[in-house]
């Protein structure tokens, strides 16, 4: 029997009788290898939470308390509060766009004492550069060469919300900004060439569409590798000049509904950085200089024209090139003789 059929039976009947068993183990290995989605909810006493976000969990931070309460910073904490806040369901708390705005900074427990620290409300804050890499410069709104090596660059405060110790449940998952790169057609760019494509050295990547953020500033990755010269297989253009825009926005805790309901509120620099521009200029065109052709005198003179001389056509004459070869090495010479040897011994054994 052929091994090849051999192992494939085998592998059915095994198949056949514990399919189960191996259907319930790729589901296992699914849910350990793919990540959960957002956990950002989860606060710990301490954490620093932003303005607009919605069902956190703060049960921990209040550690049994129902209120909570704000002093301006250095106030006196013996005087009562400037606000208080009651906290109904610690587990669903929404940090009101009107509630808190104008009332940043650290929040306290309230309703006795001790009065403990329970998170620290900030504005969220977002803005995004186009940015050149060679000259390590902002040149949003500027026309620049089509060479010009550029990435974006994002400067936030949310980075802040991506911290083990205060949002226990986070993972790697927990990416809540939205890149976005159009061309001048207005077309999204979804992924980029280092060069022509069809070339062997070419390589696509992804667009920085959804970058994890932990410091800022935050430069797009993989960016300055994009090469806009890039040709299509028909020879045509992949990147033309012109004006190329990028934005960002972002979306920690469902922020966005939060801030839509109150249309009074300006987004821009909170919830989205606006649409940010870099025109890229044609590279310019090249022509052959056109020869300078010098003038000629012309002089008339009249002549009796001699008798015409046949010239002789010109031959020429290929000369050969003489061949020549590298004589083998003994060794080589010796091991070819031996090689030969055992062939005809061969020949003659079996004949």
């Amino acid at each position: 029997m052929n091994v090849n059929i051999f192992i494939i039976r085998v592998l059915k009947l095994i198949f056949m009788k514990y399919y189960r068993v191996l259907v319930a183990l790729l589901i296992t290995i699914t849910f350990i290898l793919v990540p959960g989605s957002a956990s950002l909810g989860k606060i710990y006493a301490g954490a620093t939470i932003f303005v607009g976000e919605s069902n956190l969990d703060i049960s921990s931070a209040l550690n049994g308390y129902t209120m909570i309460a704000w002093w301006p910073p250095g106030a006196d904490m013996s005087t009562n509060p400037v606000v208080t806040l009651n906290v109904p369901d610690p587990t669903k708390f929404t940090i009101d766009v009107n509630n808190f705005s104008g009332y940043t900074g650290t929040w306290y427990t309230w309703g006795k004492q001790p009065y403990n620290v329970a998170f620290t409300v900030i504005q969220p804050q977002i803005d995004l550069k186009v940015w050149d890499v060679d000259h390590n410069t902002d040149i949003t709104g500027q026309s620049v060469p089509l060479t010009t090596n550029i990435t974006y660059r994002i400067d936030t405060n949310l980075w802040l919300a991506l911290n083990y110790s205060y949002r226990p449940n986070m993972n790697t998952a927990d990416t809540f900004y939205t890149v976005s790169l159009t061309n001048p057609k207005g077309t999204l760019l979804s992924q980029l060439y280092t060069g022509n494509l069809g070339a062997q050295n070419t390589h696509i990547f992804p667009f920085d569409s959804n970058p994890y953020i932990t410091s800022s500033p935050y430069y797009g990755a993989n960016l300055p590798y994009w090469d806009r010269n890039a040709r299509s297989t028909d020879g045509s253009i992949v990147y033309p000049a012109g004006t190329y825009t990028f934005s960002v926005s972002q979306n920690l805790n469902d922020m966005s509904d939060a801030y839509s309901a109150n249309a009074s509120v300006n987004t821009i620099g909170v919830l989205t950085s606006g649409d940010k521009t870099v025109t890229f200029l044609p590279a310019p065109a090249t022509s052959s200089p056109t020869p300078v052709v010098p003038a000629t005198t012309i002089t008339q003179s009249v002549t009796t024209p001699a008798p015409a001389t046949q010239v002789p056509a010109k031959t020429t004459t290929i000369v050969p090139v003489k061949t020549t070869y590298t004589p083998l090495s003994s060794e080589v010479a010796v091991l070819g003789v031996g090689l030969a040897a055992i062939i005809v011994i061969a020949r003659c054994r079996y004949q």
